[in-house]
């Protein structure tokens, strides 16, 4: 009995395929986007006390480049509106060097703008970065966004370097937890 009990304890990862037949699970219509994308989709299950409040969907990268022109075997832009249309809060992160919106993040943010009131916007690894590169980095990410949201604003761009590196930059410190902590109350 208490091996059962540790066993429910530790970390376990499901593949799609298991998902979507789970009827406990609302995976089940996710099985529309055919084995390519179950092969890829996985559900990872741990104790925790956060994790009892929320769940975090993690998509794979956007693509760029040459990439982009790669069939990923399923709609990707579909599944994220899927997704986008059962959770509380959208995540978009932006690495503070790579702002470039590819095509394929132009299709995924249009897509996600019927749900505009969701969507936060991360600006993370930003301390690899010094002020006047971080105030420019800023500028070029929202002139960016404004010509691809259709919302009347671009929504609050939250700055943090989300990793558990030191710092590049610790004048920063002050303003990133700031930042964390607008961000966790905004998840309220």
């Amino acid at each position: 009995m208490g091996a059962d009990k540790d066993a429910e304890d530790l970390p376990s990862c499901i593949p799609g395929n298991a998902l979507v037949v789970d009827p406990k699970l609302p995976f089940r219509p996710l099985a529309k986007f055919g084995n390519s994308f179950l092969n890829r989709f996985q559900c990872t299950k741990q104790k925790n006390q956060l994790l009892s409040e929320i769940t975090l969907i993690d998509t794979p990268g956007i693509l760029s480049g040459e990439k982009q022109n790669s069939d990923r075997g399923y709609d990707f832009v579909e599944v994220l509106e899927w997704f986008a249309a059962r959770v509380d809060i959208v995540l978009l992160l932006f690495d503070a060097h790579k702002l470039d919106i590819s095509d394929e993040l132009r299709r995924a943010i249009e897509a996600l703008s019927r749900w505009d009131d969701k969507i936060r916007i991360i600006l993370n690894k930003a301390d690899g970065v010094d002020g006047q590169q971080l105030m420019r980095v800023y500028g070029a990410l929202m002139w960016s966004l404004g010509k691809v949201l259709t919302c009347p604003e671009v929504p609050r761009v939250y700055i943090g370097s989300w990793w558990d590196k030191q710092l590049g930059h610790a004048a920063f410190r002050t303003l990133f937890e700031l930042e964390e902590q607008d961000l966790f109350k905004d998840f309220r």
